[in-house]
């Protein structure tokens, strides 16, 4: 049987991308999102071209919601082998002027969506003494950045909180590590910018803090799921200077 990989925003800006490249490696993908419609729609046309997917809504922020995801996939295929935590949002406000609920929004989507699915699937991880969980982190959450405190925070711990669980699942062999991309061209990184902002930006020469490109994150996805990564734990793959 193939390995079992669920993607958490598996059907936005990042993760569908990871989803594809997986089911296209001949992992079986669980295509967790929010948004019913694209999430069903990526999966349809993943088991079209002849791999291997299926979909499940999920509110990241449900802990009964996440819990329901890691049973509903041993119940249909009797393992969990890799959790992605690709679910994020943004949106950019000075912090002046930030409302207490965005603030709450994004920092419960981003960081404690990451903590309820890890926790959930890593309850069968640790039993099994096998698996492997990597979080979408970001740059920012090391730099910081402007009109944007609450996504560069929820980013900054997700880091801390793999370095944690890092340390707590080395004794059942689970493997824990983080992915921080710089700008990558998604619909949720455009916000707030211009077309004519984001030429600029996508001008600049890749090694010298250019965009991310998608399958820079996905190389380091496949690397970290490779055997020559097995010991490899509590680390944040840093694609771009922040």
């Amino acid at each position: 049987m193939s390995q079992v990989i669920i993607v958490t925003g598996g059907a936005g800006g990042i993760g569908a991308p990871l989803c594809r490249a997986l089911a296209a490696d001949g992992y079986t993908v669980v295509v967790a999102d929010f948004a019913a419609d694209a999430g069903n729609a990526l999966a349809e046309d993943i088991n079209r071209s002849g791999g291997k997917a299926v979909f499940q809504q999920l509110d990241v922020r449900d802990k009964a919601g996440a819990e329901r995801l890691a049973a509903d996939t041993l119940k249909s295929f009797g393992q969990i082998d890799v959790l992605i935590n690709a679910a994020g949002v943004i949106s950019r406000m000075p912090v002046l002027e930030m409302p207490e609920a965005e603030w709450d929004r994004v920092l419960g989507i981003n960081l404690k969506g990451t903590f309820l699915c890890s926790q959930a699937v890593a309850r069968h991880m640790a039993e099994r003494k096998s698996g492997k969980i990597i979080c979408v982190a970001s740059g920012r959450g090391i730099a910081g950045q402007r009109r944007a405190a609450h996504y560069a925070a929820s980013k900054g711990g997700v880091i801390a909180f793999v370095k944690s669980l890092a340390l707590e699942l080395a004794p059942q062999s689970v493997a824990v590590n983080a992915i921080a991309p710089g700008a990558t061209d998604t619909a949720m990184s455009r916000s707030g910018s211009t077309d004519e902002e984001w030429k600029k930006r996508a001008a600049v020469p890749p090694m010298m803090g250019g965009l991310t490109e998608k399958d820079e994150i996905v190389g380091v996805v496949r690397y970290l799921l490779s055997e020559p990564a097995r010991h490899i734990t509590g680390q944040t793959f840093l694609l771009r200077t922040p």
